[in-house]
């Protein structure tokens, strides 16, 4: 029984105990009391959904991990072959020392610097290629 319900049960009780002498007020708390009745079985009922799907949904996230495993796993092992290929660059407007990765060099035109937002311009190859001697 849930903690709602025990409480519920408990004014039941009380309301019993009182002997209430007038008829409207009697009748005003027997449907109050089965109103609280009526709620707690519905959240009561809704609890339970909630922890099923809680359970299906941590079925379905184990299931689009096996999934994700295997679909991408020999991508991962081929991004881990890339990792590393990182060169240096000193941003010509604040000085700042930033790390670019080389692939994403090949790609763009120019970067720019996170810290004050200026284009680097340049021929990223040829850092690259001096960075390797």
């Amino acid at each position: 029984m849930s903690d709602i319900k025990s409480k519920v049960a408990y004014i039941q009780g009380l309301a019993d105990g009182l002997n209430i002498a007038d008829e409207a007020t009697a009748k005003v708390l027997k449907a109050i009391i089965k109103t609280l009745e009526d709620m707690a079985e519905i959240i009561e009922e809704h609890d339970e959904c909630i922890d099923e799907l809680d359970d299906c949904m941590e079925d379905i996230c184990d299931e689009l991990d096996d999934i994700d495993e295997y679909l991408f796993d020999d991508e991962d092992d081929e991004d881990e072959d890339e990792e590393g290929d990182f060169f240096e660059a000193e941003c010509p407007n604040c000085g700042e020392v930033i790390y670019f990765d080389s692939h994403l060099c090949e790609k763009m035109d120019e970067l720019i610097c996170p810290n004050c937002n200026t284009s680097i311009i340049g021929d990223f190859e040829d850092e690259e290629e001096a960075e390797e001697e």
